[in-house]
């Protein structure tokens, strides 16, 4: 298959599986075959330019492995997901981080057994909301799609585009809702860790209300303002279970393309936590990152009780 450089030059597929790569060769590997071995649908792997001979190894992987390779440039993982749903020429994308391993099949069964219902707009798991775990009374996070193993419905993405939402990011800041100004200047204190803690609960008559609480800031993650909008503004359906559950279907390495790209994100594995990686790659898929391997069908045909790492 020759490399793309351009979404557009893509077959039209009814539901194509995505892996976005940033530096992440090894584990984005892992996620690359378990998905040819259990997504059932095309797979399109998107190299973003990072210098680090990931596009090179993905271009030799091709001569075995049967996927869709794309160069891209490399932008935020928002802006990457507004591009990629705008052009990609697929009704539904199954979104695979790069740091994600499935590896039961039933979860892909269940999504695209409900993806084709006329009020859905997405499968898989439900993130959220909930106070984050290292500020309770005081961060919260809005509810939205597991983005590491999600089914999207295209059509009702770009509704969302459509409209100025995006994929992106951000924090609304909360203490004192009529003034941005205001908010910002008492967001300021977070910067002092013996005061990040701190509620400020006497201004609670000037925040907005989210789902019952009256947080001082909101943190809407990758894909948070889509979800909120489809859901909520257009009356759309998600099927999904508690994102808790996913370790019964998928293993994510929390993180993997955060710290490559900011080793200091607190917000991934700690380092070393893709370490595994390699001997999975050998065990579960008889794949040796020095040594590809050339017979596709014993790395990525289906195998019976797949084991959880």
């Amino acid at each position: 298959m020759p490399l793309l450089t351009r979404l557009e030059d893509l077959p039209h597929a009814r539901s194509r599986a995505v892996i976005i790569n940033v530096g992440t060769k090894t584990v984005s590997t892992l996620a690359l075959l378990s998905a040819l071995r259990h997504a059932e649908m095309p797979v399109l792997l998107i190299d973003c330019e990072y210098g680090d001979g990931s596009l090179a190894h993905f271009s030799e992987l091709q001569k075995s492995f049967g996927f869709d390779l794309l160069s891209a440039p490399l932008q935020k993982h928002g802006k990457t997901l507004d591009w990629l749903f705008a052009r990609i020429p697929a009704d539904n994308v199954l979104l695979v981080d790069s740091d994600v391993e499935i590896i039961d099949p039933a979860i892909i069964r269940m999504m695209t057994s409900f993806i084709d219902e006329p009020r859905v707009f997405g499968c898989g798991f439900v993130h959220g909301p909930c106070w984050l775990p290292d500020r309770p009374g005081v961060g919260y996070y809005q509810e939205r799609m597991w983005i590491p193993l999600t089914l999207l419905k295209t059509a009702r993405v770009r509704e969302a585009l459509a409209a100025g939402l995006s994929f992106g990011e951000r924090t609304i800041l909360n203490d004192f809702a009529p003034s941005r100004l205001i908010s910002r200047l008492l967001a300021a204190r977070f910067r002092f860790p013996a005061l990040r803690a701190r509620a400020l609960s006497w201004l609670s008559p000037f925040k907005n209300t989210y789902n019952g609480h009256r947080p001082s800031f909101v943190f809407c993650d990758t894909g948070a303002d889509v979800f909120q909008y489809l859901k909520y503004e257009r009356g759309y359906a998600f099927v999904g279970y508690p994102a808790e559950l996913h370790e019964r279907f998928a293993f994510h390495f929390h993180g993997a393309t955060r710290r490559t790209l900011d080793a200091g994100d607190l917000n991934s594995l700690q380092a070393g936590g893709t370490d595994a990686v390699p001997q999975r790659l050998r065990e579960e898929y008889g794949f040796a990152m020095d040594a590809p391997v050339r017979n596709a069908t014993s790395a990525i045909g289906t195998v019976e009780g797949d084991r959880n790492p």
